[in-house]
Parts: C-alpha cells; sequence; structure tokens
C-alpha cells in the first residue's frame, strides 16, 4: 500500500470491511463502506478542479471528515480553518495564501454570513445529509506544488499562522509511524477531543483510518459527556496536557471512565510528575505515551516509550520510525551528549515548506534538517531532554537566559507548586525578570527571595513576585513565553 493516499486506506477497508465501524459523533455513526460512498459524493462536486487549493470551513464532527478526505480523493489540496480563531484571522490566513475555493458545513456557512463567502469564486455547502450545493463556481488555474495535499496553520503564534504544507508522503509516512508505535489494530477506538483542524487532531484521524479502527469524535466543552464517550468502549485517548488536567479534577469519574482504556497517549506540550502520578494512581492499567511534535513534522518526531515514563517524563524520549532526532551547535554541527544545541530533525514527514513565505521556509530547513526551535540536550541513554524555546531566550545585559532552566531551579528548592520567569523592561540591562508563582499552602515570599540572592547571580534576582493561582495557558492549552507574558500583564491591570 506504499504510495497511497489517507483516503485510498478508506477505500481498501470499505472494500475489505464495509460494515466495520468507521466514525462515531455523539448519536451519529458510519461504516467504512458509507463514508467511502459519502466520500465520493462530496468529491464528485469538484470535478474539473486539478490540484486547486481548497479551505475547509467545518466543526469537528464525521462531515468535516469526509469534506477533508474528498478534498484528497478528487486531487485537489485541503486547507482546514481553525474555527475557533477570530474571523478576522482566518481572513488574514485567506488573503496571504490567496484561496480562490471554499466548502463549508451548513452550520458553518450560516454561522459566518453571506458576506463572508463573496470573496471566494468556488463556494460548495454540505449539508447534514451530506447533499452537496454549489452556490457558485469559477474555476481558476493554480501553479502549486505538485507534491501538496495538505495545509495546517500553525497554533499559538504571534501574527499571522504560517501554513505548513504537506504531502500525502508526509502524512502516509507520520500515520504509519505512529500506528506502529501505539500498536493500533482494526479493533481499537479513538477518542478525538481535541481540534482535528491543528496536527495533533489530524494524525489521529490519519493513523486511525490508516488502520482500520474507529474514531469517536467529541470536544471538551462539556466534562459529562467527555467522560460518557470514554466509557463507550474507547482504547486509545488522546489529549494535550490540559486536556488531562481538566479531566483530573474529577477523580472518581476519570477512574470508572478509563478502567477499559489501554493508552493515554499525549502530545502538544509536555506531561509532567503530577499528571503521571494522577492517572497511575486512578488507572494503574491504562500505559501513558507522551509524544513530542511539530506541525512542521507532520505532527510527531518522538515519543517516549510506555516502560520508560516514570523514570525520564522529563524528556521526550526517542525518535519515532522514519525520523532521525540530532541536537546541533550554531555552526549546525552535532553535540556531545548533555551540551545544549537546537533539536533538528529529518525524515519522510518533514514539511515542504511555508506557504507563500520562502524566507521563512529557508530559516526552518537548512540542508534537509528541520531546525525546531527547541533548545535541547542528549542524554547518555539516547533520550533527549527539552530545555525552552530558542526564542524564549531573554537577553539581560549581555546574558543570553533561559527562563525555563530558571524556573526549575527555583521550583526543586522552594516550597512552591509552580513558578514562571517573566521577562520584564529594565533601564540599564535591557530587560530583567519578575516571577509568578503558583504558591502552595506552606509557601513565603520572603523565602523565594532569599533563595535567589543566595543562588542566583545578582542579574537574576527578580524584581518583584506575583502569586498566581492557575497555569498561564494559551487558548491551545500550551504554556509559552507569550502566555506567561500575557498573564503577567492581567495580573498587573488587575491590580
Amino acid at each position: 500500500m506504499r504510495g497511497m493516499r489517507i483516503d485510498a486506506y478508506i477505500a481498501e477497508h470499505a472494500r475489505k470491511n464495509p460494515d466495520q465501524l468507521a466514525l462515531e459523533d455523539g448519536k451519529k455513526s458510519i461504516s467504512y463502506s458509507c463514508l467511502d460512498e459519502d466520500i465520493n459524493k462530496v468529491a464528485s462536486s469538484l470535478d474539473g478542479f486539478e490540484h486547486c487549493k481548497f479551505a475547509i470551513l467545518a466543526e469537528s464532527g464525521i462531515q468535516y471528515v469526509k469534506i477533508l478526505m474528498a478534498v484528497y480523493r478528487s486531487g485537489n489540496i485541503a486547507i482546514p480553518l481553525p474555527i475557533e480563531m477570530q474571523g478576522r484571522s482566518l481572513e488574514r490566513i485567506l488573503d496571504t495564501a490567496c484561496i480562490n475555493n471554499i466548502i463549508a458545513t451548513k452550520k458553518q456557512y450560516s454561522r459566518f454570513g453571506d458576506g463572508f463567502f463573496e470573496r471566494f469564486g468556488t463556494v460548495i455547502v454540505v449539508s447534514d445529509d451530506t447533499s452537496v450545493e454549489t452556490l457558485s463556481r469559477r474555476m481558476i488555474l493554480e501553479r502549486n506544488d505538485p507534491r501538496l495535499r495538505l495545509v495546517l496553520y500553525t497554533s499559538g503564534t504571534t501574527g499571522t499562522p504560517k501554513g505548513v504544507m504537506l504531502s500525502d508522503k508526509n502524512l502516509v509516512s507520520n500515520a504509519r509511524s505512529i500506528t506502529g508505535i501505539l500498536s493500533i489494530g482494526s479493533k481499537d477506538k479513538a477518542a478525538l477531543v481535541i481540534s482535528p483542524h491543528h496536527a495533533f487532531g489530524n494524525s489521529i484521524i490519519n493513523s486511525h483510518l490508516m488502520a482500520g479502527s474507529s474514531i469517536q469524535i467529541g470536544t471538551m466543552n462539556f466534562i459529562d459527556p467527555v467522560f460518557s464517550l470514554i466509557e463507550s468502549g474507547v482504547s486509545i485517548f488522546y489529549g494535550v496536557p490540559s486536556t488531562y488536567r481538566i479531566l483530573l479534577k474529577y477523580p472518581e469519574r476519570f477512574r470508572k471512565a478509563f478502567q477499559n482504556v489501554r493508552t493515554a497517549a499525549s502530545a502538544g506540550g509536555a506531561m509532567d510528575r503530577t499528571v503521571v502520578r494522577s492517572i497511575r494512581e486512578l488507572s494503574p492499567d491504562t500505559q501513558i505515551l507522551p509524544m513530542y511534535g511539530q506541525t512542521e513534522a507532520t505532527a510527531r518526531l518522538s515519543y517516549l516509550p510506555a516502560e520508560d515514563v516514570d523514570e525520564f517524563i522529563d524528556t521526550i524520549g526517542k525518535a519515532i520510525p522514519g525520523v532521525t532526532l540530532e541536537v546541533f551547535d550554531t555552526e549546525n554541527r552535532p553535540v556531545e551528549p548533555g551540551v545544549t544545541g537546537e533539536l533538528v530533525a529529518r525524515g519522510d514527514n518533514i514539511l515542504l515548506g511555508y506557504l507563500n513565505d520562502e524566507a521563512a521556509t529557508e530559516k526552518k530547513i537548512i540542508d534537509g534538517w528541520l531546525h525546531t526551535g527547541d533548545l535541547a540536550q542528549k542524554l547518555r541513554c539516547g533520550y533527549i531532554k527539552l530545555l525552552g524555546r530558542k526564542d524564549d531566550l531573554i537577553k539581560i545585559g549581555d546574558h543570553r537566559v533561559n527562563p525555563r532552566e530558571i524556573e526549575k531551579e527555583i521550583e526543586m528548592n522552594n516550597e512552591v507548586s509552580s513558578v514562571f520567569v517573566v521577562p520584564v523592561s529594565h533601564e540599564l540591562m535591557g530587560n530583567a525578570i519578575s516571577l509568578m508563582v503558583i504558591p502552595n499552602e506552606r509557601t513565603e515570599i520572603d523565602t523565594i527571595f532569599s533563595f535567589c540572592r543566595k543562588n542566583l547571580p545578582g542579574y537574576l534576582y527578580p524584581r518583584e513576585i506575583l502569586f498566581i493561582d492557575h497555569l498561564p495557558l494559551s487558548e491551545n492549552g500550551k504554556i509559552s513565553n507569550r502566555s506567561i507574558i500575557e498573564e503577567y500583564q492581567h495580573v498587573k491591570a488587575s491590580m
């Protein structure tokens, strides 16, 4: 089956196991044979278009998967729009990507209104019963990279998100690696409760449909339906760290829901020891499988084998099959274990480039290596430890400071739950630092100040320490320099 597109695996399963359940969404469900028929129905509305870009405006659900696969099957290029973004951000994406064609669900067409769709030459609307209405049709010849199949927009960046260009080879090779690591078989059922418009959600769809297993689709909007979804026979649950933190607030529900979950997989940020410990206590038979990746790598780059989670949870483990990971110095040469450099990767899952942005592409891919922007060290055992983002380094005078290292140092030696370093401006040094601390019952500000005075160089002595009561997460559940600074500004404004 090498060289196939993701939608071709669906056709293959429809032929071999027509009645096998493919997707469930609330009370709706669909078999592989019916899914395949509906994909053909939507794809036929794209007859005549040759390798053109189609924006997809659809909520998470069965219709989204049908539309995505129909664009693939028709030989065109899918550009899923992250519907959680503001309309203005979506318009910026559409303008920079020069998109002429769009397919929307009836619900999203009504939500965005006629005016939003006037910019497109071709507008196709898919109803709940998969009937297709072409509201306008204007074909424009497009010259796209012949390998291009999907453009995913990176989440949580400043300014206009970048469009990551992916090929069939990228999608299939990454899905195959993930299917192998998680041992996904046709009897498995996945829980998809995160956005399918981003890399992690997209890779869950690809790997499970490739394996001929089923996917139960939901959202994290309401807690009761999520637990009911997990109890419906889910064997592999996927979440970002904040997904697990939310569910673990309900320990008894968690215990009951996860008793038949074979694997709890995570990506989209580091899973911490407290989350691992809580899952272990409530669901001892569930194996925990943290993974690390980037949109630019079609999703995943590395995984931490389940048997090493307790000892090496502060690492990203090792490369997935088909990927090579290395740590480079500033001259792009590999460094020894224990030396900090930038994590780089190569393999069949590495992006073609950024859409309409050659300058950014040249910075990201150098001599075939994807430069992740993550600072890392190799350990003697071969696993890799991340040490923050290259962009997160704070320049104080002539010192380059890694805020994540300072946070760890203070956390390990003081009674606190979490510490976050905030860069603040300084009249002489350019920058200084303040701290935001999530306290525990024994935290004392004076003790932290005293620790910093004794153990950190003078330029790292904090200007202030503020107590906060929750993690500074971005919209997609990640902690970044940006989310920390935004939280700090919010706290200061409310003082």
